[in-house]
């Protein structure tokens, strides 16, 4: 095992049992803060406030009467890509913290604590400025999407529904106060199968996202910082609407 210390900042779920995992068996994990879930209210009222009452409502359809059915329909195949990292369960670790929020002081607390070599990020909140700012290390963040092309959620689905297979991937990137605007460290694209669908996509997103994770870190390790300008548009994308799903699903193929 490498002595490398990491920090990982994480929401948990199945995207961040991979990443712990590979952290966990790679190197020196420190410590794994929890980052408590954004209140479902307090989501909705920013989301009405950007987007719509309409378009929230029809993404909320999409959450609430789809997903459950896609998770079903690729449960098998869930199944066989998840098996290989079930053996490092986060919230089996002894080395897990809860604060209040990812942006709460005790979170500095506890990097300053540890004096780690880098924060590794996967599924979490937008961290704040102060945050970033107090940390002297560097901080990445695994994103399942081509940044700067396809930033937010979902990135490898709505690739595949603007017929984009070359930027169906994922991105290692270091973070700034932006949503996933960090310049680029690592990129790798990935190749879905008939038997994947909305639910899968990101589980292999994450298992390609690892190779980046070691390539960044390698780099890091070597003082080697240098980000990549692929030149791609930027635009921020949100949970499609259950007609924007059909649409797609019916007319385009994508499951």
């Amino acid at each position: 095992m490498d002595k490398f210390n990491i920090i990982m900042f994480t929401g948990g779920g199945d995207l961040c049992e991979i990443v712990y995992d590979f952290l966990e068996k790679n190197y020196a994990v420190q410590a794994v803060i929890i980052d408590s879930p954004v209140p479902k209210k307090t989501m909705i009222k920013r989301r009405i406030k950007r987007l719509g009452m309409a378009k929230v409502f029809s993404q909320l359809l999409f959450m609430k009467g789809v997903v459950p059915i896609l998770n079903w329909e690729s449960r098998n195949r869930r199944k066989k890509l998840l098996a290989p990292f079930t053996q490092s369960s986060i919230f089996k670790s002894s080395k897990i913290h809860f604060p209040d929020s990812i942006n709460s002081s005790e979170t500095i607390d506890i990097v300053n604590k540890f004096q780690p070599d880098l924060i590794v990020v996967c599924g979490t909140r937008l961290i704040s400025k102060k945050i970033i700012d107090s940390i002297r290390v560097p901080i990445i963040n695994m994103h399942v999407g081509i940044t700067p092309k396809y930033r937010g959620v979902h990135g490898g689905y709505w690739a595949l529904c603007n017929n984009d297979k070359e930027n169906c991937g994922v991105t290692v990137h270091l973070i700034d106060p932006g949503i996933d605007t960090g310049g680029v460290l690592s990129q790798k694209t990935i190749e879905p199968t008939r038997s994947d669908n909305y639910s899968t996509y990101p589980i292999l997103q994450a298992i390609k996202g690892v190779e980046c994770l070691k390539e960044s870190i390698n780099y890091i390790k070597e003082g080697k910082v240098n980000t990549i300008n692929n030149n791609l548009p930027s635009k921020l994308y949100y949970h499609p609407t259950i007609w924007q799903y059909l649409y797609y699903r019916f007319v385009k193929g994508i499951k």
